[in-house]
Parts: structure tokens; C-alpha cells; sequence
């Protein structure tokens, strides 16, 4: 798992040897950082997921599942589920799943769309897709 959350770690992670769809991905995501109301870069915290990663590792490092809905505690594939999520799309090879707190606050996971990376995950991004 990568976690970005500044300007320092946005730079360290594209020094890195990235897959050439996730540094693009990435570059454009983080431009778009820099709006007419101000850098939202301090406001962001981004999550890549790598193999191996698990659902207990995003929650232990954003405070929730995206199996789980918030509100009513329903978990994907049960009734009452609903996706929570405030973006979902599939952008150079990767889910990009948003969910903002408050006015300014939001977690990007960028989810790899490969079969090392939590197949659940990336079948429930799948499903949901075009809700958004």
C-alpha cells in the first residue's frame, strides 16, 4: 500500500519506478489538485493498493471498509448495502473510488484492476461503476 498525504509524498511516489498507467493516472489526479478555490493537495490523502494488500489494511489506514456501508452497517452483497462512495470510475487501468468528509476531506483509493489485487474489491468496483 502506498499512502500519499502531501506534496512531499506526491513527489516521493512519482520518483518511483510506477507502471506507466498509474504515473499518468496519478499526474493528472494530482494537477487537478490545484483549483480556482485553492490547493486541495493537504485535504487529500490517497491510498494505491499492491498485491497483498487486504480489507483490514485499507481500514487500518483510512477508519473504514468499502465493503461496509457506513450508515447502516450493511455489508456488500447483503441487503441494505448501498454503494456510499461520492466517485467511482475506472481511469488508465485502475478504479479510482472516492469518499469525502466534511466540506474539504477525502480518501482516493486507487484500486489496480489486476488479479494480484483484492479480487472482491475489484468485482464490487466493477459492479458498481456505472452508479456514477
Amino acid at each position: 500500500m502506498i499512502c500519499i498525504f502531501d506534496r512531499a509524498a506526491m513527489e516521493h511516489t512519482l520518483s518511483l519506478d510506477l507502471d506507466p498507467q498509474l504515473r499518468r493516472l496519478l499526474e493528472r489526479r494530482f494537477a487537478n489538485l490545484l483549483t480556482p478555490w485553492g490547493d486541495l493537495t493537504d485535504y487529500t490523502e490517497w491510498i494505491i493498493l499492491e498485491p497483498g494488500d487486504t480489507e483490514e489494511d485499507i481500514c487500518r489506514e483510512v477508519g473504514f471498509s468499502p465493503f461496509v456501508e457506513p450508515r447502516e452497517g450493511a455489508r456488500w452483497r447483503t441487503n441494505g448495502f448501498d454503494p456510499f462512495w461520492d466517485h467511482l470510475a475506472i481511469e488508465d487501468g485502475h478504479y479510482v473510488m472516492i469518499q469525502s468528509f466534511g466540506s474539504t476531506f477525502a480518501y482516493v483509493l486507487i484500486i489496480p484492476d489486476g488479479p494480484d489485487i483484492l479480487p472482491d474489491l475489484r468485482t464490487m468496483c466493477l459492479t458498481y461503476i456505472n452508479f456514477f
